[in-house]
């Protein structure tokens, strides 16, 4: 029966759940959601690395094939240090959205959606322009998304208000593409693409790290056609996790435990 681990800062990294139902069906998710922490966005490169140690050391335990960082401000700032730490493989979200996003790109034009950190850190646009060194990037943060869908604020005028604020300064700059840097975002989608071109093409980078995943579990030769569990822990509220939680992931979330990982 095989394992995959994932963890985010809260919320986000279900829509990678989410994914993994979808297309790996009959296997097993242990999902570390550190809403009690959250937002990442905010925090030192040194601190984001810290937290992303506790979880991995967590999950170690529950014995996963492989790890997915269902979170894109983790994956900037702690995947190159921590992946080669452990003895199963591990994910990071970035490049694959990247990829997708070069595939699906005409103008070479890419706009990036993602909190103050994966932005500031300039991820996407190292990893873009190393396949790539044509490729302009149009980063832009938008730290009050992940904070409204942590709270569980997914429609209504706070997400429209903040919806045109941020994709109004991606306006002018001509991209064809738009990746949505933060697993929070796909839950928005909805809005977000009310406030771009019709024509901008939007990518959700959990579909290709699902992908990834499943490649990577066929190489290891895990078995993914075994018996289903998910479990859910969370370093926040276990009502609110399983209230909103069960929306984003579109299913129920029947077995979820409050575990806090230090300070």
């Amino acid at each position: 029966m095989a394992i995959i681990g994932l963890f985010d800062s809260g919320f986000g990294g279900l829509t990678v759940a989410r994914q993994i139902r979808k297309q790996i069906p009959k296997i097993s998710i242990e999902y570390y959601g550190d809403n009690g922490r959250n937002p990442y966005g905010p925090l030192s490169q040194k601190t984001i690395i810290k937290y992303s140690r506790q979880i991995l050391d967590f999950l170690a335990k529950k014995g996963p094939d492989i790890v997915i960082i269902a979170c894109n401000t983790a994956t900037a700032a702690a995947l190159n240090t921590i992946k080669n730490e452990y003895n199963f493989p591990v994910l990071g979200i970035i490049e694959p959205g990247s990829r997708a996003a070069l595939r699906e790109s005409k103008n070479k034009r890419i706009g990036v959606l993602g909190t103050k950190f994966t932005i500031d850190s300039g991820a996407y646009n190292k990893i873009i322009k190393g396949f790539n060194e044509e490729v302009e990037v149009f980063g832009q943060a938008c730290p009050e998304f992940t904070l409204l869908v942590e709270q569980g604020n997914i429609e209504g005028k706070e997400v429209e208000k903040a919806a045109s604020k941020y994709l109004s300064n991606l306006k002018d700059t001509g991209i064809d593409t738009l990746i949505l840097g933060c697993t929070h975002y796909p839950v928005l989608i909805g809005i977000i693409k009310k406030y771009i071109d019709k024509d901008v093409k939007v990518i959700d980078p959990s579909i290709e790290v699902v992908l990834d995943a499943k490649a990577k579990l066929s190489e290891i030769s895990a078995d993914i056609n075994g018996k289903t569990n998910l479990n859910f822990y969370t370093s926040g509220y276990l009502t609110g996790f399983k209230e909103i939680g069960a929306k984003i992931l579109g299913e129920p979330i029947n077995k979820i435990e409050k575990i806090l990982l230090g300070q």
